[in-house]
């Protein structure tokens, strides 16, 4: 009998630590996941990939993230389990009968042998292969979506050492027509290709893609010699090669090594500490999962109050204190300060110490509590003027608003705090997953660790404009819940409120979140994310992309006349290497001028110094001339080459409308930043939907509990931003009108909320 209520008692521990374990690796992995699903419905609309492609790349994210998150699941699903059962008394209850503390660790070990071992097998074997696959296939993607992209009468610089242009796509073939192709594939030719027509054939074997053009004219030259080196060569057809400018067969990374070749290459070079450090962490990571358990058992038979909440709680600030100081142990290790072996165990030496002590006090049936500190009763020493003077007390009244009810002050306290905390947790989590996705770059690149702390403050900002929504939502199905689970609900219908009445406070903080988000993302983000992009490329090692911009530009004139030069100095108002291709009407070419530097007189004009001048007949060279100097009147002026780079997330609404003013009058595509200015109008009423959703599901879910509320709350946010996502591409791709693909989810959440709401008994 003893022993079938033992192994009871294993099953219903099992049971208790699952539920949240559960929960928790849901919340992780969403958590990892959501700044992936705005990035995979654009690649999805965007019809560079098929829905199994889409398919393939969640198949190949989930193991590296599941090998993460598994060992933060096993301490929070513990943690909370017992937690619980601490609030309930179940533990004293157990007790009782005779069953220790110690024994309570069997399934516990049980449970964290599980997740070790399937945690070891993800990153030791499939992690690796996966992440590798990913980075293949993600490759491959990238020239088909790049193609995707290209638009008429705009200069495509995106294939290697090319720059594409053409003045038309064929409404019965879908070919380019009269195509434009500069290359300097080889550095000292200077080649311009012409043709007729065009298409882009797509990479028919692993790495490799092409232009298919139709009646093409090659005209090139040695750059050192443009007067006797000259070269024209027609073809009838004509492939020329773009393969992408990433190589496909690129070696793998430490941490895309299977651990046999990863042991392999470890014997080879002993002394890599790339690759000791990611030796030691295929056994670290996973053993963690065993630390957190013996901890999470000990803190949770502690804790008397709070039950799962207090457990979700205390679990964040362990994982809070591991990875900071497995952050810490890496740069040291960087540094030299710490060998391989001993900075990558550091954290879990650390953890094994604390939880052995915090064992050893549970394991004896000892408490462990923070010490509380009360006010002594001291007596108070009278005043001088108690005695001898007559004292005026002036009793000022406390000041109320009475716009909002008692109960509305209530549901608010209640939905500030929960909010206050999801918002808190979420963020804690986003904090250590930036910190953790650089880690690779950090290292390869060999970069300080403050600038991944550094970027993930400056991407507080927008990140909070996912996590404000979420934590919103949380909070109402929570707050409501629980109300619910403690009958408070149905004392305030019997008091003569109705639901819809109490929902009042509810959309109150929504409204006003809503405005504080829209005061976020004019006011404070677009500073941010400026920050956060100049760090991460200082974190990846790569240029500044306003640099890029200066040192490789195009400019289209008048009457398909063409300018581009190598670099433009603001300071001297200097070009270098400026070079002018005029063509016919039917691009055939008509002059050709080049020069080795080009500066300003006037807002007009320019001065050529150093290169040459080539005019053509029907395509054919016929008069060169050299110039050490040359005047050249402009009719457009400097206008016509000031160039913006801009970004949508470095710009509030004023800015991006002037943005799209200046697009439209240079004869740009504006399509992609008019719907991302709609977009900025109605993103921040995510929190207040977020809200009319939260509402009929908490009074529809009844007392289903904490575990449940969180459960709806990730699975809505999900379907609501991959609905976002998806109609945002849309709107990017001109497939819907900016507006409609910008409010629309919007729109269709509401109608859902209000119908739900309808069925509501208030």
């Amino acid at each position: 009998m003893m022993t079938y209520m033992l192994k009871s008692l294993d099953r219903y521990i099992l049971k208790e630590v699952a539920v949240p374990f559960g929960i928790g690796l849901s919340v992780y992995t969403f958590t990892l996941l959501i700044n992936n699903i705005m990035l995979l419905s654009h690649t999805l609309v965007a019809k560079a990939a098929s829905a199994e492609t889409i398919a393939r790349i969640l198949l190949y994210l989930l193991p590296d993230l599941l090998a993460f998150t598994i060992p933060m699941s096993t301490l929070m699903g513990i943690l909370a389990g017992f937690s619980r059962l601490s609030s309930d008394s179940e533990t004293v209850a157990l007790k009782t009968m005779g069953i220790s503390n110690r024994r309570l660790l069997k399934p516990v070990m049980m449970f964290c042998l599980s997740t070790w071992l399937v945690s070891s097998v993800l990153i030791m074997f499939v992690a690796p292969e996966a992440n590798f696959r990913l980075n293949s296939l993600l490759t491959r993607i990238s020239v088909s979506r790049a193609v995707s992209k290209i638009k008429p009468r705009t200069f495509y610089r995106e294939f290697p050492f090319t720059t594409l242009y053409f003045a038309n796509i064929s409404d019965k073939t879908g070919e380019w027509e009269k195509v434009f192709l500069y290359s300097q594939r080889d550095g000292n030719t200077d080649s311009i290709i012409l043709a007729r027509s065009g298409r882009f054939m797509p990479a028919q074997e692993e790495g490799r893609s092409f232009l298919l053009l139709k009646d093409a004219r090659v005209h090139s030259f040695k750059k050192n010699k443009p007067d006797e080196s000259y070269s024209l060569t027609r073809y009838a057809m004509l492939k020329e090669d773009v393969s992408s400018r990433f190589s496909m067969k690129f070696s793998r990374k430490s941490h895309q090594l299977i651990f046999p070749e990863l042991l392999k290459r470890h014997k080879k070079k002993p002394g890599d500490i790339l690759l000791s450090m990611e030796f030691h962490n295929k056994f670290a990571l996973p053993f963690t999962c065993l630390i957190f358990g013996v901890l999470a058992l000990s803190l949770g038979l502690t804790t008397r109050k709070g039950g799962k909440i207090s457990g979700f709680i205390i679990s964040l600030a362990i994982i809070f204190i591991y990875y900071t100081l497995s952050t810490s142990a890496r740069s040291m290790i960087l540094k030299g300060a710490l060998p391989p072996g001993l900075g990558m165990w550091a954290a879990n030496i650390f953890l094994i110490l604390t939880g052995a002590i915090f064992f050893y006090f549970t394991s004896g049936e000892k408490s462990f509590r923070l010490p509380r500190f009360q006010p002594r009763n001291r007596s108070v020493k009278p005043s001088p003027l108690t005695s001898s003077s007559t004292v005026m007390v002036v009793r000022i009244k406390k000041l109320r608003f009475h716009l909002l009810k008692r109960i509305d002050q209530y549901v608010i306290r209640r939905i500030l705090f929960t909010f206050l905390f999801s918002y808190l947790s979420l963020m804690l989590v986003f904090f250590i997953i930036g910190i953790m996705e650089l880690i690779d770059d950090i290292v390869d690149n060999r970069v300080p660790f403050i600038h991944a702390i550094q970027y993930v403050i400056y991407n507080s900002p927008n990140i909070s404009s996912f996590t404000i929504p979420v934590s919103l939502l949380t909070a109402v199905l929570l707050s409501y819940s629980l109300m619910s689970k403690n009958n408070e609900i149905v004392a305030v219908q019997i008091s003569g409120t109705s639901l819809h009445r109490l929902a009042v406070p509810a959309l109150l903080l929504g409204i006003l979140t809503s405005l504080f988000s829209f005061f976020l993302q004019e006011r404070i983000a677009p500073g941010a994310n400026r920050k956060a992009l100049q760090t991460l490329n200082i974190i990846h090692q790569r240029e500044d992309p306003v640099q890029k911009e200066y040192q490789k530009n195009w400019v289209e004139g008048k009457d398909n006349v063409f300018y581009f030069y190598g670099f433009f100095k603001p300071a001297t108002q200097t070009f270098s290497q400026f070079n002018i291709v005029k063509m016919d009407s039917d691009f055939h070419l008509m002059e050709r001028i080049s020069a080795r530097k080009a500066n300003w007189t006037d807002t007009t004009h320019l001065n050529l110094s150093q290169g040459f001048i080539r005019r053509y007949r029907k395509d054919t060279p016929s008069e060169f001339s050299t110039i050490q100097t040359h005047d050249l009147e402009l009719e457009e002026g400097k206008d016509l080459f000031k160039r913006r780079v801009a970004y949508t997330q470095h710009m509030n609404i004023r800015e991006l409308r002037q943005y799209i003013q200046y697009l439209k009058e240079n004869r740009s595509q504006t399509e992609r930043f008019e719907s991302e200015l709609y977009q900025k109008y109605a993103f921040p009423f995510s929190s207040l939907i977020m809200v009319l959703i939260a509402i009929p599901f908490s009074f529809m879910m009844g007392s289903k509990g904490t575990v449940y509320g969180i459960g709806i709350a990730v699975g809505i946010s999900m379907v609501f931003w991959g609905t976002v996502g998806i109609f945002n591409s849309l709107g990017a791709s001109a497939l819907l009108p900016p507006h409609l693909s910008a409010f629309a989810p919007l729109f269709l959440f509401s109608a859902l909320s209000f119908g739900l709401f309808l069925q509501v008994r208030s």
